[in-house]
């Protein structure tokens, strides 16, 4: 903001804008007085677009900026100006600016220099276009997300084979805390979860079946349903919600305030400490928690099973043993380590990609639960299709 030296203003003559249109002669002068800056650029702007300057009826007319009474002006200011002066020319007014210092003049030509500049083209793209971009990045951060979790794959298997030269590397305390955590505390909710979804399964199972005549084949459904693909999927799933994303958050959280960085420096690798114990522990839990997830699923089967088939306990028992056999169970079971792999891998790669703002960390968190419960369903119907494939 430039502000004139050499004369003395009132404030509140500095902080009154305004201006005035007067006729002398053939000049029609537009006198400025007051502060012309952003605080008053709103109300200057007001009475500028009501201000009708008439067509002059002969070339001798001219205009006149008037800017000896300004105070103090800025590039708001300078801009208001410039536009009015503009418009005086436009209309077939040859104006000049009157009054004006150093400082006020060398600010008002800049300010036409920049106005008059070409202004670059804004490029838009069609419909179609944005579509094919959107496809194309997607694509392509697809097939960095496998190129990097299969790097992290063998960098987790590698370290993993050094524990078998070195094991006073595997880091006991870390692997059950997150056994404890990604396990145990973790059984409440898969298993009211698991419950209430053979529950429902059977139900919609009888209410399906009744007009077939067929009701009692719902036990039967439930059972493999439950054994092949409710009881891990359902487990996996809310594991990928809960620990993965918690594992994200974790590291992301020390990627942030670069503890890892610290922790290369005093030589302690973030591969032995931070994933191999939480990959492992996933290892060990998952597939327990699919086994309890089985149970409660076959459990909340035989509830309903009871409350709408009139099926006691023996009854239904054995009609677990006449629909499903030890293949069925190992079926479901053979997938849960390699979903725990994944989850554990995903939950770590995000967290090491944190950048170090909070909305990286929320980017990765939420990045890391999609992909896990993606990648685990995928895994899950290439495993189903296989085993039905080779009669398993």
């Amino acid at each position: 903001m430039l502000k004139r030296d050499h004369q003395l203003v009132l404030p509140t003559e500095v902080r009154t804008p305004g201006f005035r249109v007067e006729l002398r002669g053939t000049t029609f002068r537009l006198v400025a007085t007051g502060a012309w800056t952003v605080a008053e650029a709103a109300d200057l702007d007001k009475a500028l677009k009501r201000l009708r300057v008439p067509i002059p009826p002969t070339p001798d007319f001219t205009g006149e900026m008037d800017i000896a009474g300004i105070a103090e002006i800025d590039t708001a200011g300078a801009l208001l100006l410039q536009r009015t002066a503009s418009a005086w020319e436009k209309g077939g007014l040859r104006t000049r600016y009157a009054g004006a210092t150093e400082d006020f003049r060398v600010l008002i030509q800049e300010v036409h220099r920049r106005g008059q500049a070409e202004r670059p083209e804004v490029y838009t793209q069609g419909a179609i276009q944005d579509f094919v971009d959107s496809v194309k990045n997607a694509l392509t951060g697809a097939w960095r997300d496998v190129v990097d979790l299969t790097a992290f794959l063998g960098e987790v298997t590698a370290g993993f084979l050094r524990l078998f030269k070195q094991p006073w590397r595997f880091r006991t305390t870390s692997f059950f805390h997150h056994l404890d955590y990604a396990g145990l505390r973790a059984l409440p909710i898969i298993s009211l979860i698991c419950f209430l979804i053979g529950a429902v399964v059977m139900q919609q199972g009888v209410v399906q079946l009744k007009p077939f005549g067929a009701e009692p084949f719902a036990v039967n459904m439930v059972a493999i349903l439950a054994l092949r693909e409710v009881g891990i999927l359902l487990t996996a799933i809310m594991v990928a919600g809960r620990s993965g994303s918690a594992f994200t958050a974790e590291i992301g959280s020390m990627k942030m305030r670069e503890e890892i960085d610290a922790m290369r420096t005093l030589g302690i690798d973030p591969m032995d400490t931070l994933v191999l114990p939480r990959v492992l522990a996933l290892v060990v839990a998952l597939p327990l928690l699919t086994f309890l997830g089985d149970i409660m699923a076959l459990a909340g089967g035989g509830v309903m099973a009871f409350a709408v088939l009139g099926l006691d306990l023996s009854s239904y028992i054995d009609k677990l043993h006449e629909a499903v056999d030890f293949q069925h169970f190992m079926a479901g079971m053979i997938k849960a380590p390699f979903a725990a792999v994944i989850i554990g891998l995903v939950g770590c790669l995000e967290g090491l990609r944190v950048q170090g703002s909070a909305e990286s960390l929320g980017t990765h968190v939420t990045s890391a639960v999609v992909k896990a419960i993606f990648l685990v369903i995928i895994v899950d119907a290439v495993f189903a299709m296989f085993l039905s494939g080779i009669g398993v």
